[in-house]
């Protein structure tokens, strides 16, 4: 009877998001599939590691159980799928540094988790392109107006009230880079209203040149103007004209959509601010973008193969692993959590990582001191934990399916990549084969003893490995003598660039790594190789 029940519960609706990629439907026999798809959904992820450590104790225990109650003809279907319950549930333990609206949840091993709070003086730049004539009053005291380069002072941990004229801009928190995404603190309308204001009373007309705001034009602006009102009419209102009149100005009223193909044109470039980095003792992934305009970028994933989605829809195929990224990407949306990236990469072995699949809602920006890439993700149904066994199965309570009309409820995720540390004279930060390529052979020392080499080429020097290097990654432990210049690389996680790099090394062989007095070069002698210059790229 309790089986029959069993069925019939399961059997009475259609599963969505099945995590093999079926759906069972009205009325149909129980699937062993649908039965996956419930049984490791939502599953702790430390529990789950010590379920496979005691799984042959586990079995028998369940079995055992099983016999007990009226189930025990069940056992072989699930005891075979067994192992695709642990390699689903794992792939979905995620080790990154990650934020969801109103929750946080971090890795006590996470670069960002570690990094202590900032503090004394800095300085930030305002950017739609670099906007001079903007006053600011910092909550420690310091104030000023925005140079020829937009720059700012400020002290780590102060709020900063912007102001043209009369009119507030924003009140928000200091950081090195402010746009008017920030200004606009999630008002999309206030955004828009922004970037037609600024440039439109720019003094030359030309933003692409730096946005320069004259006193004469500053001190037209009064507080009357609203900047939430409707971008559709904001540009045609009468208090811009007699601003701009009031300025000397000639040129037109900017635009809506001149407005926003300028400022989809600085999207990319922000990022050129620093090479930043998510990384813990198991994973790392390394972006890199040119600060000269040409939009190349160089991302290097080094992590676990997963065949879920962001949404942890699963399926047989692995779209997510190791691998290297080089390409062009482009702006080409923005809203008020940060810009849509596309790359157009030359050179792809993540699958959907990285820029070359962002899908409809991702976005990225940075405040300078972190790149924050975040996403509009389904969230992930909440269930009770009543024992080992259903904690493994989801079966000691009766499931409950989602409905087909039920509307799936929505979250921002975030994971925020912090900038790469850097020792201005030792081995720590990241080192390129060529300074001013981004598609070089690239090396990053990470502060943790972890070595990330990313090759966009897989480029070797040895005529009998001439074939058999290929773009990839690697991920391995370091260790590193200044006194003797020794480096020593061993523990290979990943390794995705064939015979090239270091991987093909002994553990015991010490490669020489050394550095300059000034700290900017190194010379790197490996084994059965001559000599290669290496250039520090991080600051």
């Amino acid at each position: 009877m309790k089986k029959l029940k069993f069925k019939t519960y399961l059997s009475k609706s259609r599963t969505k998001n099945s995590l093999l990629g079926y759906n069972t439907n009205v009325n149909s026999k129980i699937s062993v599939f649908t039965f996956t798809q419930l049984s490791v959904q939502n599953v702790n992820c430390t529990r789950l590691n010590y379920l496979i450590n005691q799984k042959e104790s586990i079995l028998m225990k369940s079995r055992q159980q099983l016999r007990k109650n009226s189930w025990a003809q069940l056992i072989p279907a699930w005891a075979q799928l067994i192992p695709a319950i642990f390699i689903v549930g794992l792939a979905a333990c995620d080790s990154g540094t990650e934020k969801t609206a109103g929750t946080a949840s971090t890795s006590a091993t996470t670069s960002t988790a570690t990094k202590a709070l900032l503090t004394g003086p800095a300085t930030g730049v305002l950017i739609d392109s670099p906007v001079s004539g903007i006053s600011y009053a910092a909550s420690s005291g310091k104030s000023g107006v925005t140079n020829d380069q937009g720059i700012f002072n400020f002290n780590h941990g102060d709020k900063i009230e912007f102001k043209l004229g009369s009119l507030t801009l924003g009140n928000i928190p200091g950081s090195q880079i402010v746009t008017p995404i920030e200004l606009a603190n999630g008002n999309d309308n206030k955004l828009q209203n922004l970037l037609v204001l600024l440039q439109s009373l720019d003094s030359d007309g030309d933003a692409s040149n730096g946005i320069s705001i004259s006193n004469e034009t500053s001190a037209a602006v009064k507080s009357s103007i609203n900047l939430d009102s409707n971008p559709d009419t904001f540009a045609d209102s009468a208090n811009l004209k007699s601003i701009m009149e009031a300025g000397g100005l000639e040129s037109n009223v900017k635009t809506a959509e001149e407005a926003r193909n300028h400022f989809l044109s600085q999207g990319v470039a922000l990022l050129s601010a620093q090479i930043w980095v998510s990384y813990n003792n198991q994973t790392a992934s390394v972006l890199r973008v040119a600060g000269d305009n040409s939009r190349e970028y160089l991302h290097g994933d080094a992590r676990p193969d997963d065949s879920c989605d962001e949404n942890r829809v699963c399926g047989g195929k692995t779209i997510f692993q190791s691998g290297v990224e080089y390409g062009v990407a482009d702006a080409v949306d923005f809203d008020n959590r940060g810009f849509k990236l596309v790359g157009k990469p030359s050179i792809d072995t993540n699958l959907k990582g990285g820029l070359s699949n962002p899908g409809p809602t991702r976005r990225v920006r940075t405040d300078g001191f972190e790149l924050i890439n975040s996403d509009i993700v389904t969230v992930q149904r909440a269930r009770e934990k009543s024992s080992v066994f259903g904690e493994l199965f989801h079966i000691a309570k009766p499931i409950q399916l989602s409905d087909e009309n039920e509307v799936a409820e929505k979250e921002v995720k975030e994971t925020r990549y912090s900038k790469i540390d850097n020792d201005a004279s030792g081995i720590v930060g990241t080192w390129a084969y060529d300074a001013d390529a981004i598609k070089t052979q690239t090396l990053v020392f990470f502060p943790n003893g972890k070595f990330m080499m990313i090759d966009p080429t897989g480029a070797t020097q040895r005529a009998d490995q001439e074939k058999c290097g290929k773009p990839g990654v690697e991920f391995a432990s370091y260790t590193y003598d200044k006194g003797s210049s020794k480096l020593n690389l061993s523990s290979f996680t990943y390794n995705t660039n064939g015979c090239a790099g270091f991987s093909d090394l002994d553990n015991n062989t010490a490669t020489g790594f050394n550095i300059s007095s000034d700290g900017n070069t190194a010379k790197l002698d490996k084994q059965g190789e001559e000599s290669v210059t290496l250039y520090r790229v991080s600051r």
